[in-house]
């Protein structure tokens, strides 16, 4: 179903906005369900807010005398019908008109339209539009009718979509014949917050829409919607945000944070110090939290989520981390039960091939006690932290780990889990704040640029994928002296994927060298096998899917090679090279990406590029925002008219002292 954009951007002061569709001439009740099934509309402001999907530049007014000169151009001419004729027969027949404007005539061709045959009586007038064309004499094609009225029309024409029951021409007829039925409209969003941005009012905004006067000026009237779009959208946030009350502000003593930072086998650096103390804020703010942390692979976000945990726990409550893969909340669970080593707090994991002793007794952990109390605990898994039987006593924290890859639905669930908890959103693909914002409901999140404690300088290479074979002969020589490489494939089965690659190297490529096979089918535990003699040398190569993306970290890896690289975004392919160098021991590392020909220039940005908010940028620029995995989920995407990548600045000038003001007011 097409529908028009939300008047949910303000209740406009004037009723007639808000008058139902019938109160237009010509809009009886078969029409009222027709908009309403097949548009959604019911009001009229609903129906001016329908975007054109298009506009057509008029074509040049002239006389049949110059068309010779015009071929491939798009003219207006008039003239009499002096002749038709029909060549061909059924419905493939073309029916042809002789059009004469008194000193030189042309060809008009209707293709496929038979039933026009009795249309063009000798001597009619026809006022006509269409493309020149030379090859069989001069002849219009494409024809279209054009009424005497607009024949002189510059103006760029406004085009509306077709739906069942209703044409395209129908609804600019009805769109204008709204439009002067509500003028003058008075614009809910002052005059001063307009400027801020430069958009026009919303009656002026309205007309540059659906009666241009130039193809530049739909554009700053499409803005003005997208600048309410914005605003309500912010409105609702701030709104949630005040009912968000929890029972009471966590605030822990200095001695309690400085043993909770003694946990960890470093110190943290100032941007994590930074972060950890906007987090120490929203904790003592006694509202919940709702945070979106992202930065760099490598930058330290698991450090201060743990920490974040930690104090949780100090309070009594409870504490759920939801990693995407096994590979990663494994490894999370490993490195917090290692960071919390003889103490008392226990850090459980759920599983989805957990056998039913340990489910039982990871249950008993996290449920209520008798007498209603609940132990605090860290639990920390996948997909299985969603089971109806995973319930927990007192849940105070939920920390989504690369959240993108969840939906919301899912992520829902978890939450309901407890009574208002606070939510910690992770993800190490930095998103520009345009679509922190509009997809997270983030307009300050959190950002980690750097990245701590890890080796070199990563390198990247881009190559045709004719030159993977050469490629792999020469790299079988440093495999040979012991070196280790990553080697990704975009999927499975099939040509291209995982397994044909697999025996592909193992007999042709790199025989007698072990290789580990790491995919989505495989068990938790036998991944975790896998992945461990990789990292302890039993085996040299770790090819995978792009399980190997999210949360691998293996310490000093110098090599990966990303084969079809066209598959992949840039902000995947930025996370993918982050598995290499890892770690104080991390020398440098090199990506080698082989493409087809024609995505050559866009991975070749990877080569310069090493900052990942600027490789974010270039995908949001390149590809929109469905460049971010799940962005696009249910329920969020629900702007009609604001664009991410064309209205950054919007966004921006929310964080104004005079938009927070009237904002904070409204609320």
């Amino acid at each position: 179903m097409i529908t028009s954009a939300d008047v949910s951007e303000f209740p406009e002061p004037m009723d007639l906005m808000a008058a139902p569709l019938g109160d237009l001439e010509g809009i009886g009740p078969k029409r009222l369900a027709s908009f309403r099934k097949e548009l959604g509309m019911t009001d009229i402001g609903q129906l001016l807010r329908l975007l054109p999907k298009g506009y057509a530049e008029p074509g040049m007014v002239t006389s049949i005398t110059c068309l010779p000169e015009l071929e491939g151009t798009l003219v207006r001419v008039r003239g009499t019908v002096e002749k038709t004729w029909v060549r061909g027969f059924g419905r493939r027949a073309v029916v042809c008109v002789r059009m004469d404007d008194g000193e030189s005539s042309c060809i008009i061709p209707w293709f496929n339209q038979p039933y026009l045959r009795n249309a063009f009586p000798l001597g009619r007038q026809l006022w006509v539009e269409g493309t020149v064309s030379l090859k069989q004499g001069v002849q219009l094609h494409s024809p279209k009718l054009i009424e005497e009225s607009s024949f002189h029309e510059s103006s760029p024409i406004p085009l509306y979509p077709d739906v069942e029951s209703m044409s395209g021409k129908f609804l600019r007829r009805t769109i204008l014949l709204a439009l002067e039925k509500v003028i003058p409209i008075q614009d809910p969003i002052p005059e001063s917050l307009r400027e801020q941005v430069g958009v026009p009012s919303l009656e002026e905004a309205l007309s540059k829409i659906h009666r241009p006067t130039k193809l530049e000026e739909t554009q700053v009237g499409r803005r003005r919607l997208a600048w309410g779009e914005v605003l309500a959208r912010e409105q609702r946030r701030l709104q949630s945000l005040g009912v968000m009350e929890s029972a009471s502000g966590m605030r822990l003593e200095e001695r309690v944070w400085d043993r909770i930072l003694e946990r960890l086998p470093f110190e943290l650096t100032k941007e994590q110090k930074g972060v950890l103390k906007k987090l120490r804020q929203d904790l003592e703010s006694g509202q919940s939290m709702r945070r979106l942390l992202h930065g760099e692979v490598g930058s330290g976000k698991t450090a201060v989520a743990f920490a974040l945990a930690l104090a949780v726990a100090a309070e009594g409550k409870q504490v759920a981390l939801l990693a995407p893969t096994e590979i990663l909340a494994r490894q999370h669970l490993n490195t917090f039960r290692n960071w919390l080593m003889g103490a008392e707090l226990q850090v459980v994991g759920f599983f989805g091939d957990d056998d039913a002793k340990t489910r039982r007794k990871n249950r008993q952990h996290i449920s209520s006690q008798p007498g209603g109390d609940a132990r605090p605990v860290l639990a920390i898994g996948t997909h299985a932290l969603f089971s109806d039987d995973v319930q927990f006593g007192n849940l105070g924290l939920v920390i989504f780990d690369e959240q993108h890859r969840f939906g919301v639905r899912q992520k829902a669930k978890l939450v309901s889990k407890g009574s208002q908890p606070h939510v910690l959103t992770m993800t190490a693909t930095p998103i520009p704040r345009t679509l922190a914002w509009s997809h997270y409901g983030a307009l300050e999140p959190c950002e980690l640029r750097s990245r701590p404690g890890t080796g070199g300088e990563i390198f990247t290479e881009v190559h045709e994928l004719s030159y993977w074979g050469k490629w792999a002969a020469e790299h079988f020589v440093r495999l040979q002296k012991g070196e280790s490489t990553f080697v990704v494939a975009p999927h499975i089965d099939g040509a291209n994927g995982l397994l044909e690659l697999a025996k592909e190297i193992q007999q042709e490529w790199w025989p007698e060298i072990p290789v580990s096979i790491v995919h989505g089918r495989l068990s938790g535990e036998e991944i975790e096998s896998r992945v461990a003699a990789f990292r302890e040398g039993k085996t040299q190569v770790l090819l995978g899917t792009t399980v190997v993306e999210v949360g691998l970290d293996i310490p000093a890896i110098p090599w990966m090679a990303v084969l079809q690289a066209q598959r992949f975004g840039l902000a995947s392919l930025h996370q993918l090279r982050g598995r290499l160098a890892r770690g104080a021991e991390g020398d440098k590392g090199t990506c080698i990406l082989f493409s087809e020909k024609g995505a050559l220039p866009r991975l070749r940005q990877l080569e310069e590029c090493q900052d990942g908010f600027t490789v974010a940028n270039l995908d949001l620029a390149q590809r929109g925002p469905g460049a971010f995995s799940g962005t696009r989920q249910h329920g969020r995407n629900d702007f009609q008219i604001f664009r991410p990548e064309q209205d950054g600045d919007l966004v921006e000038a929310l964080c104004t002292p005079e938009v927070r003001i009237w904002l904070q007011n409204k609320s």
